[in-house]
């Protein structure tokens, strides 16, 4: 019985002995560590911070608000430059429009002006084209009684019972009732065309000029109703083109004096740099945020165990306090010292991680998990090679204990 006890005894101490000697030479790291790379958000502007998320750890999605930046001192010297000089525009526009209002009446008044003297002046030509007509009959009357005056006088000369000084004076009236016609004619044709020209609206004669007063302001107010309309569009224009540049300066100015920080991964806040409602300077950083769908294993391991490793490398990674095993491969041998590798890391090495050898883990069962999506921290041990431990475990679990 006594031998019995002691094999047994023997056999527990050997193979205690093996399972510590197997784990001690078997392929696992040191310490290993779930982490995922930090996104910054930085101040776009200057201003005062307003934060949506103030809670360390609090979880955030794609295109969540994270905080708002508003700067009131922002210089708006050019936007009201540029609204004052709109203004000014404006009212020239406004005063060319009035203007061209009251000219608009005045020469309404003058026009019907205009037309009136011109019904007038044609009436009065009418008439005396109607005396000179009349003037012209009763010549053409006198002459003929002049042509049988002188008749009279030929034949009673003729037969010598007429004076010779008769006779010449029969020819004188003869010869002066055909220039009286004549000239009766001439001043009918010289009221005809002033009638005809009347009517077009030019209105001739001895005393005064082509055109009457009225017709002549008519004209001027026409060219200044033209210059004021050239003014006017050219005030609008002036106000189409600093409304456009006073749109862009606003739109300038909301982008430089308000702005709205969103977060573009789905993760968790990790650091607040800032205090809500404090100054930010333009580029500073405001918030770091864990980006969780970057998660991966850093590890560190043996030189001797490192020089087996390459990219690629089939792993298993166990958390501590968690039964669960999770298949993972080797993407990036970061060798000793890999300090500058965690810059952009939410966890960094410890100082007995940079004495060891850097390797890091993808593990993308771990996003699967609920309670390990973004379990940034949590720490565990990266298996490289199977020791007698993992082989007793997968023993007892292909048998369903």
């Amino acid at each position: 019985m006594k031998i019995l006890r002691l094999f047994a005894g023997l056999i527990l101490l050997l193979g205690g002995l093996y399972v510590l000697i197997g784990e001690h030479f078997a392929g696992t790291s040191a310490d290993a560590t779930v982490n995922a790379r930090i996104t910054v958000i930085r101040a776009p502007i200057e201003g005062v911070v307003s934060l949506a998320v103030r809670s360390i750890g609090a979880r955030v999605r794609a295109g969540e608000l994270i905080a708002d930046i508003v700067d009131d001192r922002f210089d708006t010297a050019r936007l009201i430059d540029l609204e004052r000089q709109s203004d000014s525009q404006k009212l020239e526009a406004k005063r060319a429009a009035a203007q061209k209002l009251a000219l608009i009446q005045a020469r309404d008044g003058f026009a019907a002006q205009l037309v009136s003297y011109q019904k007038g002046r044609i009436g009065q030509i009418e008439a005396r084209l109607a005396e000179a007509r009349a003037a012209q009959d009763a010549s053409a009357a006198r002459l003929r009684e002049a042509e049988g005056t002188l008749r009279r006088a030929n034949e009673l000369n003729d037969r010598g019972v007429q004076t010779a000084a008769n006779l010449e004076r029969s020819r004188a009236a003869s010869d002066v009732a055909q220039q009286e016609l004549e000239s009766a004619r001439q001043r009918s044709n010289y009221l005809t065309t002033e009638l005809a020209a009347a009517r077009t609206g030019v209105f001739i004669g001895d005393s005064y000029n082509d055109a009457p007063f009225s017709s002549q302001r008519v004209r001027e107010l026409d060219l200044r109703l033209a210059e004021l309309e050239a003014e006017q569009a050219q005030h609008e224009a002036r106000v189409a083109l600093l409304e456009r540049q006073i749109a862009a300066e606003r739109v300038r100015i909301n982008r430089l004096t308000s702005a709205s920080l969103t977060t573009r991964v789905t993760g968790m806040a990790w650091d607040f740099l800032i205090d809500d409602g404090e100054y930010a300077r333009r580029g500073q950083d405001l918030v770091r945020l864990v980006d969780c769908s970057t998660l991966i294993v850093t590890a560190g391991v043996t030189e001797s165990l490192y020089d087996s490793l390459s990219i690629g490398y089939p792993v298993q990674f166990r958390l501590f306090g968690d039964e669960r095993v999770f298949d993972g491969t080797v993407t990036r041998l970061g060798g000793s010292g890999a300090t500058s590798l965690y810059a952009n890391l939410a966890v960094g090495p410890s100082a007995e991680h940079l004495q060891r050898f850097d390797v890091t883990v993808s593990v993308p069962a771990l996003a699967a998990q609920n309670d390990l999506s973004c379990a940034i921290g949590r720490t565990g041990r990266v298996i490289f090679s199977s020791g007698p431990i993992a082989t007793m475990r997968r023993f007892l679990t292909r048998y369903g204990f």
